[in-house]
C-alpha cells in the first residue's frame, strides 16, 4: 500500500475508460522524453528563476500605496509582437484607507504618462513621475472609504533586456513573441500598479490589441475576441484575487489547442498557446494526473471556474502566472511545479519576500512527491531526487530558508529558499509524522482566512502545531529562521546483546547551538536489520539498547529521513568503555587545556575538521597550540589503546 493511499485512501484518476484510452494513444510517444527531463529540474528550477528577476530586483514598491486597496484593474494595451513598445491605459478602481491628497503608483521610470482621467476630466498636469512612480494630485481630497478610481494612459520601451523579463520581444520560428514575467517587483515596468505583496485586487480585465494572424494568452477566461480593423482585440478576465506580479500575457504567432482535465467530479478547462513545432501531447502529457493527486493532497484546483493553461515563451524555466504557467520546456518535474503552485503561491501568496519559501519550497517538496508516489513520474528515482536535493542544500552551511536580505537576486533565487527549504519540510514530516504533516500542510492551503490572500511563516507554523498538537517554535527556530544544518558524528559500540551510540552535533553555522531532531540508524547484525532512533535533546548523549545481538555495521539517516549531514560514523571498540577527560577554555583563541581522569600513558590526540578529515594526531600533552587551526568547530579524540573518547570544541579569531 502506497503513503498515499495509507493517508488518503485508494488512489483513483476517475477517467472513464474511453477519455483515458483515446489520450493514452496520444501521450505515449511523450512520456519518455518526459521522463527523463523531469530528472533535471531540482537543480535548475532555482538558478533559471533566479536568471528571469536580475533585472526587476532594484526599488520596491511605494510606500505610499498602502494608502488604499485596489479592487478592479482595467488594462488595454495596443501593441506588436515584432516591436519591442506598449501603449495603452490602465483603470485602477480603488478604496481609500486614508484621507488621500494623491495617488501614487508603482511605474517604470522608462514608461511615459500622457495623461491621466479622473471623474471624466482630462489631465495633463497634477501628475509627477520618478522613482518608478506616478503620483496624480487629486483636485479635492479623497476621504478614507471613498471607493473612487483613475485611468492612466501612457506608452514606452519597457525597461529590462530585450530578450528576457520583465518585457521581453523575441524572434520564434514562424514570426515575433512578446512575453512578460514580472515576479518579483517588474510589474510596473510594463504597467501603472499596486505591486506590493499586501494587496490582491478583486477582479482584473487585461485586453491586447495585436494585428491579425497574432494569439495572445493571459490570466483568467477569454471573453472575446474583436476585430478592429487589420487587428485583433483579446479580451481576459479573471474574477479571482490576483497580485501584480502573478499578472501576464504571451502575444505572437501562438498554435492554440484546448483540452479538458477531468478532475474528480470537476471538468477543468487547459488551454495550450504553443510555438511551431511545439504539439499538444508535448504539454498535456502528466497535466491532468498531477492535477488529481494534488486535488486529493490539497484541496480542489483553485481556480477550476476559469482554466489552467500553459504558454510557451523563450525562457529556459517557467512562471506561475495565475491560471497559465509560461513554460520554457516541457519537462515533467517543471510541470509539476509550476502546477503546485497554482495551490502554493497564487491561492495563498507569501506575504513578503521574505516568506518566499512558502511558494517555493512547497512546490519544490512537491514535484519530489510525484517521485514518492510515483504519479507520472518513476517511483524509483525518489532516493536520486532525495539525494540530489539534500546535496544542493548542503551548499549554504550559513544561509536560512526564511530570507532577511530580499534586496537582492542571489539572496532569494537559490537552493536556500528551494532545495533547502524542500528538505526541511521532509524533515518536518520525519519529526511530526504523515498524518499531522499533511494534514498542518491541507488545513494551511484550505484556510479561508487566508484563502485567496496572504500567508507569513507564522500561519504554516500555526496549522503544523495543531495538527502536531505540540509547539514548533525551536524546529522553525533552529530549521527556517535560522542558518546551516546539523553535521553528525556518531560512534557505536556492540558487546554481546548490548548495543550503544553516542551522538556528538556540530552545526554548520556556528549561531545555531543545537538542531532537536530524532535521528535515525539502520543497525545491522546476527540476524538483524532494523531501524532505530535516538532523540538527543543536548550534544554528546549516549544511547544504549539490549537485545540487539553482534551488530556489525552502522547506517546513518537511511533514505535520507532527515537534513543532516554525516561527519563520521564510527565503531568504538566492544571491549572498553571510553574514559572522561576535560578541556578547556571552550571556546579558545590559542591553546586547548586537558584534564583526563585515568592514566596519560600511551593516550594520542586526534583532531577531525566538521568534514571528519584528520588534520592532527600526536601524542598526550597537557596542551596543545591551535592558533593556526581556522575559525570553527573541530572534533578532539583522546585514545588509550582501544579506549576513544570524543568531545567538540571551537576555534575562534
Amino acid at each position: 500500500m502506497s503513503l498515499y493511499e495509507t493517508i488518503y485512501g485508494p488512489f483513483e484518476l476517475n477517467l472513464n475508460v474511453q477519455h483515458q484510452l483515446m489520450r493514452y494513444l496520444l501521450l505515449l510517444l511523450c512520456f519518455a522524453a518526459l521522463t527523463l527531463t523531469a530528472q533535471q529540474v531540482p537543480t535548475k528550477i532555482f538558478d533559471l528563476e533566479k536568471q528571469s528577476a536580475v533585472g526587476r530586483m532594484n526599488n520596491k514598491s511605494a510606500p505610499q500605496t498602502a494608502e488604499y486597496n485596489v479592487h478592479y484593474y482595467e488594462i488595454d494595451l495596443d501593441l506588436d509582437p515584432a516591436v519591442r513598445f506598449v501603449k495603452g491605459h490602465v483603470t485602477v478602481h480603488f478604496q481609500a484607507q486614508t484621507n488621500m491628497d494623491s495617488i501614487v503608483l508603482d511605474f517604470g521610470n522608462q514608461l511615459v504618462v500622457d495623461s491621466i482621467i479622473y471623474q471624466q476630466n482630462t489631465f495633463l498636469t497634477a501628475i509627477t513621475s520618478g522613482s518608478n512612480t506616478v503620483r496624480f494630485t487629486f483636485p479635492v481630497t479623497v476621504n478614507s472609504g471613498t471607493y473612487d478610481a483613475v485611468q492612466v494612459y501612457y506608452r514606452g520601451t519597457p525597461r529590462g533586456n530585450p530578450r528576457g523579463t520583465p518585457f521581453a520581444q523575441v524572434a520564434v520560428p514562424n514570426g515575433n513573441l512578446i512575453w512578460t514575467l514580472s515576479e518579483p517587483y517588474g510589474a510596473r515596468d510594463w504597467w501603472p500598479c499596486k505591486s506590493d505583496l499586501t494587496d490582491k485586487a478583486d477582479s482584473i480585465s487585461l485586453d491586447v490589441t495585436v494585428p491579425q494572424g497574432n494569439r495572445v494568452a493571459s490570466i483568467g477566461i477569454l471573453q472575446g475576441v474583436d476585430t478592429i480593423g487589420t487587428d485583433l482585440k483579446y479580451k481576459w478576465k479573471t474574477t479571482y484575487p490576483t497580485v501584480a506580479y502573478l499578472v501576464a500575457f504571451g502575444a505572437g504567432k501562438y498554435d492554440f489547442y484546448q483540452d479538458y482535465l477531468q478532475v474528480n467530479n470537476d471538468s477543468i478547462l487547459f488551454d495550450h498557446y504553443l510555438l511551431q513545432n511545439q504539439s499538444q501531447a508535448q504539454s498535456l502529457v502528466g497535466v491532468e494526473e498531477f492535477m488529481v493527486l494534488f486535488d486529493s493532497l490539497f484541496g480542489e484546483y483553485p481556480f477550476k471556474n476559469e482554466k489552467y493553461g500553459h504558454a510557451s515563451f523563450s525562457f529556459g524555466g517557467g512562471m506561475e502566472h495565475q491560471t497559465i504557467s509560461f513554460m520554457g520546456n516541457y519537462g515533467g518535474g517543471l510541470k509539476a511545479h509550476e502546477l503546485a503552485h497554482q495551490w502554493f503561491g497564487n491561492k495563498i501568496t507569501c506575504g513578503s519576500w521574505s516568506d518566499l519559501w512558502l511558494n517555493e519550497s512547497f512546490a519544490t517538496y512537491i514535484t519530489g512527491l510525484t517521485y514518492e508516489l510515483g504519479v507520472v513520474h518513476n517511483s524509483s528515482f525518489w532516493p536520486t531526487w532525495l539525494s540530489q536535493t539534500m546535496g544542493s542544500a548542503f551548499t549554504f552551511p550559513n544561509g536560512s530558508v526564511y530570507r532577511y536580505d530580499t534586496s537582492n537576486v542571489n539572496s532569494l533565487f537559490n537552493n536556500q529558499v528551494y532545495n533547502k527549504g524542500a528538505i526541511t519540510l521532509h524533515t518536518l514530516r520525519w519529526k511530526i509524522g504523515d498524518s499531522a504533516f499533511f494534514a498542518g500542510v491541507k488545513n494551511y492551503i484550505t484556510d479561508t482566512t487566508l484563502a485567496y490572500g496572504f500567508a507569513r511563516t507564522p500561519d504554516l507554523q500555526a496549522h503544523f502545531e495543531a495538527s502536531y498538537g505540540q509547539s514548533l517554535t525551536e524546529f522553525f527556530n533552529d530549521w527556517i529562521y535560522g542558518p546551516g544544518y546539523p553535521q553528525i558524528h556518531t560512534g557505536w559500540s556492540s558487546s554481546g546483546s548490548n548495543f550503544t551510540i553516542s551522538v556528538t552535533q556540530i552545526p554548520s553555522d556556528t549561531s545555531v547551538s543545537f538542531f532537536e531532531i530524532p535521528l535515525a540508524y539502520r543497525i545491522i547484525g546476527n540476524n538483524i536489520d532494523t531501524i532505530v532512533v535516538v532523540d538527543p535533546t543536548t550534544n554528546y548523549q549516549t544511547f544504549n539498547f539490549s537485545n540487539f545481538p553482534s551488530i556489525s555495521s552502522v547506517e546513518f539517516n537511511p533514505d535520507d529521513r532527515i537534513f543532516a549531514k554525516e561527519l563520521l560514523t564510527t565503531r568504538i571498540s566492544k571491549a572498553d568503555k571510553p574514559f572522561d577527560f576535560s578541556m578547556f577554555p571552550n571556546p579558545t583563541r590559542d591553546y586547548l587545556y586537558f584534564k583526563q581522569t585515568s592514566n596519560v600513558a600511551g593516550t594520542s590526540i586526534r583532531i577531525y575538521n566538521i568534514e571528519g578529515q584528520l588534520i592532527r594526531h600526536q601524542n598526550f600533552t597537557e596542551f596543545i597550540d591551535v592558533k593556526e587551526l581556522s575559525s570553527g568547530f573541530y572534533i578532539v579524540e583522546l585514545a588509550t589503546g582501544p579506549k576513544v573518547s570524543r568531545a567538540k570544541f571551537q576555534k575562534i579569531d
